[in-house]
């Protein structure tokens, strides 16, 4: 295994860390015919063809400046995982995922699963730029990578974000205008979201001893009074969270004009 250090800025590469220990409770939750132990989890269902998983992946395989890749699963899906990682599926052929250096149980929560990757990185001497990749954004550009690396080689941490384009409201409980927000300033966080290695596992260690609950791993960084720096994202980049993301996501894929 490759090990960085800061200074190693004439090999910008880094490792990724995909997110993807998740149920899918919400996008299961809202299908009326779809019952718990039926259920596909969101990161199998087909998506043009082929796993929404495997078009992450694809993803991260052929970018040239990833070195390897953490896969964190949910613990029941190892299995499945491991095949599709492994090209094991009778159905069709699958490209073997030949960067996915280790594949891991999640946790509890996403926050959870990104410090068990992060212990993986530790283990193998990782210190390179890491990237946190959500394992359900299939349509990620190649360039919003290219940026995210960048901007950890230039100031330490990069965040993939867009601007919000529509106008906010804020509202009570039963749907009643408090007021509109201004949407100047306001960005639509995304994935991947880098760091240098040391300085997230840090964040992660200081967040447990806070006992800090975050949707993000930037907002880790934004607790200990860091700098958190946004770079160009892509609307390409959402993240599957409800059925109807899987329709305009598999047109983007079958257009090839985004991905």
């Amino acid at each position: 295994m490759t090990t960085q250090t800061h200074t190693e800025s004439e090999s910008p590469r880094a490792a990724v860390i995909v997110a993807c220990g998740g149920t899918g409770a919400r996008f299961n939750g809202s299908l009326p015919d779809t019952s718990s132990s039926g259920a596909d989890a969101k990161q199998f269902l087909d998506l043009a063809g082929q796993p929404v998983l495997a078009h992450t992946l694809a993803l991260i395989e052929k970018h040239p400046r990833v070195d390897f890749a953490i896969l964190v699963l949910p613990e029941g899906l190892l299995d499945k995982g491991r095949a599709l990682v492994e090209g094991q599926r009778p159905d069709r052929g699958a490209p073997r995922f030949t960067k996915v250096r280790a594949m891991i149980a999640g946790g509890g929560d996403r926050q959870e699963s990104v410090a068990k990757g992060l212990t993986v990185l530790a283990d193998y001497g990782w210190q390179g730029p890491v990237l946190v990749h959500d394992g359900v954004r299939p349509c990620t550009p190649e360039q919003v990578f290219d940026r995210v690396i960048d901007g950890v080689l230039a100031n330490g941490n990069a965040v993939a974000a867009i601007p919000m384009r529509d106008t906010v409201k804020r509202a009570d409980s039963d749907g009643v205008v408090l007021e509109t927000v201004d949407r100047k300033g306001l960005w639509q966080i995304q994935t991947p979201q880098g760091f240098w290695t040391d300085e997230l596992i840090e964040a992660y260690r200081e967040g447990r001893r806070r006992d800090l609950k975050v949707t993000d791993d930037a907002a880790l960084l934004e607790a200990l009074g860091r700098r958190v720096y946004l770079v160009e994202g892509h609307p390409a980049g959402m993240k599957i969270t409800w059925p109807e993301d899987m329709v305009l996501l598999e047109a983007l894929l079958l257009s090839k004009k985004s991905c």
